[in-house]
């Protein structure tokens, strides 16, 4: 429901899901209805937006996102696993009709069957990488695309000690797991926003729409008020011109299900994170072939649902185990895109009864 909101005497209305601000009430209703929707924002809408919030505001609606995003993953996995309990009682049933008319007879969907899909999308140990920070961290302090006294109000005035490790240099592998996933996102974000490349040059976005995009607009840890301000200014990172062109290339044919741009496209947090991984380990010398696994490492431990869901599909539909897929046909807009995956996945797995519904926010 749209907030109706005073300021200096004249009423204006924010919607509650990404708290942009209109003059018009049908148009805040719209953008309510479109993140509810496809939780994203749309632009064309967005652009419409009034741009005024205090810095209070912004860190009320901003650590409200932040506590949405750290809902426990465990409690979502078990939702699953209850699902896949009742989805046991029917595995005698028949189902057909699945998008493709494929048929799934004497197949049981049962729990153990959903634990093994869990265990592989998002092992325990997680996923060990051959990346480190290095100095990156203290490059983008220096740039000012990361506010250390802004960084500790967003974790309630104390920076994780995960964070701390990596600000003045660190060689240690980046685990990618339960634990890390959030610390990695908030931290590839501003890197891949802000590293400086001759690609961005082509991005798809005018110069008056990019402080509107939710990966700047929504990046409000550095010295300035907009992340625009940052973008494709800070040489952190040098990539030769062969690592350019994989990054690149790689960044067209990667998606994320919170919308149909691709990783290049960063109109997102998690857009910008995963173009930052990107550029960070192509320039540690990661093939193109090892690209495309770690961003699907690093979007099953972004939106787990949606990747749990793609590998049952792949395991009832095409009789595929997850650890046998292609990571580059996962990460395309075919599975990854949010119409591609709903067209291709969730409506394909429409029939499948309890099987919990997606999304995932891009804030902080």
């Amino acid at each position: 429901m749209v907030k109706i909101i005073q300021k200096e005497n004249k009423i204006y209305y924010q919607c509650e899901e990404c708290h942009h601000i209109y003059e018009n009430e049908i148009l805040a209703k719209k953008c309510e209805d479109w993140c509810q929707k496809y939780q994203s924002c749309n632009l064309e809408i967005v652009k419409q937006a009034i741009k005024f919030q205090s810095k209070e505001e912004k860190q009320s609606i901003l650590n409200e996102n932040n506590a949405k995003q750290k809902l426990n993953l465990k409690q979502l996995l078990i939702g699953i696993l209850i699902g896949g309990i009742l989805v046991f009682l029917l595995s005698n049933l028949k189902i057909s009709n699945l998008g493709n008319k494929s048929e799934i007879s004497g197949k049981g969907v049962n729990d153990t069957l959903i634990q093994q899909i869990i265990a592989q999308v998002l092992p325990q140990e997680g996923f060990k990488t051959r990346i480190v920070f290095g100095d990156a961290v203290k490059k983008m302090i220096d740039c000012g695309v990361i506010d250390l006294e802004k960084m500790k109000k967003l974790y309630n005035g104390k920076i994780p000690e995960y964070i701390q490790k990596i600000i003045n240099g660190s060689n240690e592998p980046i685990i990618i797991n339960q634990e890390t996933a959030n610390y990695l996102l908030n931290l590839l974000w501003p890197l891949g926003l802000s590293n400086k490349t001759d690609f961005n040059k082509n991005i798809p976005f005018s110069e008056k729409e990019l402080p509107y995009l939710a990966s700047t607009g929504g990046w409000w840890l550095g010295k300035k008020e907009n992340g625009a301000e940052y973008f494709n200014k800070c040489e952190i990172i040098k990539l030769t011109k062969e690592q350019e062109e994989i990054v690149y290339r790689v960044a067209q044919n990667t998606f994320r299900p919170c919308c149909d741009n691709s990783t290049f496209a960063q109109d997102c947090n998690h857009g910008s994170a995963l173009l930052g991984a990107l550029e960070l380990a192509a320039s540690q010398g990661y093939s193109e072939d090892e690209l495309y696994k770690l961003a699907l490492q690093l979007n099953s431990f972004w939106f787990p649902q949606n990747y749990i869901k793609i590998a049952l599909y792949k395991k009832l539909i095409e009789g595929k185990d997850w650890q046998n897929v292609d990571p580059k046909e996962i990460m395309s807009a075919k599975f990854s895109s949010i119409s591609g995956y709903i067209q291709n996945v969730e409506k394909k797995l429409a029939n499948v009864p309890n099987i919990p519904s997606t999304g995932s926010g891009c804030g902080l």
